[in-house]
């Protein structure tokens, strides 16, 4: 069974200053004494264990008030967050504990359950099961921390690799997140496509990078049918002769044709007679069969050839610019590019091939034309079925090529639509990466989710059997004898007693319901012992408890005081853990003596009890009280009085005039409580402060009168400060007369007892 080690954070809780995860450890043992005035926070300290008693925020804490305790077995309790836990292993007894238990109006109390005699098996199956519960409880956690692990483990999954899939969306001001990655994983993971390649995934990122569409693209026109009919009808013509002429001297020697021709028409156009190359005279009848010989039909072949030449010309022009037609690699969206370059290459070499190949036609169309009489050598022309399977080659990387143009052009026109696409592609993809992980992380968590379901059933089932049992076996009425034993003792008579009905006790004196309320003294005695009766009540185990008591000793004589902590003390002595809370300096010390050796054992023992106070000061630049549980100062720890603790204050608060201090509000009190002790030993008899004051003065003449001035001020102005709880009250008094009080507090007892002053400051420092 773990016990509290620390409050690891404190946030809002009235009084108290803040805790953090870095603040100083409290170290909180098996026996805790805290010792604070009234109004330091003791009751909101003993409500924070008061909300894990119930497993719910106590209704007195403020609202927005946060708190988490640290147990030695390293798990953490706190509210608003995890309250539930510690409800059968804790008891606080404070005054909200009197109010909901104890009627004194009414002479009432709540019922109190022991386990009856005659239910002895009833009673040991309860064990059974209560023990059942402590198995079931420590399984019921671990398969919550198994499936708060789980679900962080798949929290972190889901948040990592949406943060992975959203920095390729590049979704700019937009989000991806693990909501929006479980949506997808619906809709995908039962996908059995494939996931995209490397180059699919570029193309898609870089369409999500696009912030607006890419130009569109002219799609490309190539006619086959154009290369194959032109081919061959230049090749037919390249092939002809002008056998038709018939002159023997063109028969002959072809290539005088047109030499022949081009003569024959200069010499008819200028009338000349004679032969400009030989000088003989041109007969009529040569004339004649010229004319005939070299008519239209020539010049109808030439002219022939020359639209031929500039055809073919045409063609590889076009060929030429049907290659700058096709567009680059970087001109189409990045999804069309895979595959385009190779076909693009391969396009543009056959555009070249066929240049190239319609090139040699040329070649032999050009020397056609100097010798059309001549038919051509066609040797060194690109055969027939290898232009026409470049053509082919062509035809088929265009249409290639169109697709991918028109595809681009789709995708520019719907844009977002397209965009939206890729994306959903790219979120696609990695669902597809990630399910099986996905889907096994999302069943590990289910799994821990029903077993930690299952074994809250069980615990829930064992406990209502446990109340099953309670109910069974309870008897309110054994515990009657009990508390009025012990209220007797604290009493010191028997004349107080309380009484079992049906439904709780009756409060009786002499035998007879109480008429009228209780004194405080009773109060508090008849509380403490219904309490102390309360802790073994519904078969608790008081070695498995923590018990918090705040002030168990309000209003008790002396006598009555030491009986109750000696009691407390002792019922006490075998709780796991114990915390007693106190305002009262009496109780403080009863239980500071006895658990001194435990808070300091001899060497090679660890300490078992812990002393701490709770300090209330105004920190520098702050308007409100703050306080904060520090360790017992030493002056405290060792020594029955207040005195030397008060003494300390005023030393700090002379000693550094100048320097701010936190506890300055206090200060005129505890001068006065520092004075009033010091007067009661010099000057004992009573009288008052002011009649000390007085005999004083007649039993040092050497004082100054004068000099007394602002102890007197301050006894008039603090008259009602009769006890260490006014400590923590404000005084009318002023800073400067707060130190005039303080230095007139010293020099006075400088010169009443020096040697004491000197021992009161060796002892402080």
């Amino acid at each position: 069974m773990g016990i509290v080690t620390n409050i690891k954070s404190l946030q809002g809780m009235g009084v108290f200053a803040d805790r953090a995860a870095r603040s100083p450890s409290l170290n909180f043992r098996r026996y805790n004494l805290v010792y604070g005035f009234n109004g330091s926070g003791k009751s909101t300290l003993s409500r924070l264990f008061a909300s894990l008693e119930s497993g719910r925020p106590h209704p007195k804490l403020p609202t927005d008030g946060r708190f988490e305790m640290a147990l030695d077995d390293g798990s953490t309790f706190g509210c608003p967050t995890n309250p539930v836990g510690l409800e059968r292993r804790l008891l606080v007894f404070n005054s909200d504990y009197i109010e909901q238990n104890l009627q004194w109006g009414a002479g009432r109390a709540n019922p109190v359950f022991y386990v009856g005699a005659d239910q002895a098996e009833a009673a040991k199956e309860l064990t059974r099961v209560e023990d059942k519960i402590v198995e079931a409880d420590k399984k019921r956690e671990t398969a919550s921390a198994v499936e708060k692990a789980a679900e962080k483990t798949f929290v972190n999954f889901k948040r990592e690799r949406a943060k992975s899939v959203a920095s390729r969306l590049h979704l700019g001001n937009r989000k991806y997140e693990a909501p929006a990655l479980a949506k997808d994983y619906d809709t995908w993971k039962d996908d059995k496509g494939p996931a995209l390649t490397d180059d699919e995934m570029k193309a898609a990122e870089d369409t999500c990078r696009l912030d607006e569409p890419m130009p569109r693209l002219e799609t490309i026109s190539f006619d086959k049918s154009t290369i194959e009919t032109a081919y061959r009808f230049i090749a037919d013509v390249c092939g002809q002769s002008m056998a038709t002429v018939a002159l023997d001297e063109v028969q002959r020697y072809p290539d005088i044709l047109l030499w022949l021709k081009q003569g024959h028409e200069f010499h008819e156009t200028n009338g000349i007679a004679d032969c400009l190359f030989c000088g003989n005279a041109i007969s009529a009848e040569r004339r004649a069969h010229l004319a005939a010989a070299l008519d239209d039909s020539v010049d109808q072949f030439v002219a022939r050839l020359n639209k031929t030449a500039q055809r073919l010309a045409g063609l590889i022009e076009l060929s030429a610019q049907l290659g700058a037609q096709v567009p680059s690699f970087d001109d189409l969206a990045t999804e069309f590019r895979i595959g385009f370059r190779e076909v693009r290459e391969n396009l543009l070499k056959d555009i070249r091939l066929l240049a190239k190949q319609l090139g040699t036609l040329q070649t032999v169309l050009f020397a056609k034309l100097e010798r059309p009489a001549t038919p051509a050598d066609m040797k060194d022309v690109a055969a027939e079925a290898d232009v026409l399977a470049t053509a082919e080659r062509i035809d088929a990387g265009v249409v290639t090529v169109n697709e991918a143009i028109s595809a681009h052009n789709r995708a520019v026109t719907n844009f977002a639509k397209h965009k939206e696409a890729a994306e959903a592609s790219i979120r696609r993809h990695f669902i597809l990466d990630c399910r099986d992980d996905y889907a096994q992380a999302a069943k590990d968590l289910k799994d821990a989710t029903n077993q930690h379901e299952i074994d809250a059933k069980n615990v829930a089932a064992l406990r209502i059997k446990a109340d099953e049992l309670r109910q069974q076996i309870r008897a309110h009425g054994p515990a009657a004898e009990v508390i009025n034993r012990l209220i007797a003792a604290y009493l010191g008579h028997g004349e107080l007693t309380i009484n079992p009905t049906d439904d709780g006790y009756e409060l009786q004196r002499h035998g007879t319901p109480i008429t009228g309320v209780p004194s405080e003294g009773e109060k508090t005695a008849i509380a403490i012992s219904y309490f102390l009766s309360s802790i073994e009540a519904d078969n608790r185990k008081l070695t498995d408890l923590i018990v918090v008591v705040d002030d168990p000793v309000s209003s008790l004589d002396t006598k009555a005081l030491n009986f109750a902590c000696s009691l407390v003390r002792s019922r006490l002595e075998k709780a796991a853990q114990v915390f007693i809370l106190t305002h009262n300096l009496q109780c403080m010390n009863e239980f500071r003596k006895a658990w001194k050796g435990k808070a300091r054992p001899p060497a090679g023992k660890e300490p078992s009890a812990t002393f701490l106070f709770i300090d209330v000061a105004i920190p520098e630049g702050q308007p409100r009280r703050s306080s904060t549980i520090v360790q017992m100062s030493k002056l405290l720890r060792e020594y029955d009085s207040e005195y030397h603790f008060l003494f300390s204050h005023v030393l700090r608060f002379v000693e550094h005039p100048d320097a701010y201090d936190d506890h300055g509000y206090m200060m005129p009190n505890v001068i006065r409580r520092v004075l009033d002790v010091f007067l009661a030993f010099k000057c004992p008899g009573g009288g008052g402060l002011p009649a000390q004051l007085d005999k004083l003065c007649v039993d040092y003449p050497e004082l100054d009168r004068e000099q007394l001035a602002a102890l007197e001020r301050l006894v008039q102005v603090e008259s009602h400060s009769d006890n260490i709880d006014d400590l923590l009250s404000f005084s009318t008094m002023t800073l400067e007369e707060t130190r005039d009080a303080a230095t007139a507090l010293f020099q006075t007892i400088n010169n009443v007892d020096a040697k004491h002053l000197e021992r009161l400051k060796r002892l402080c420092r």
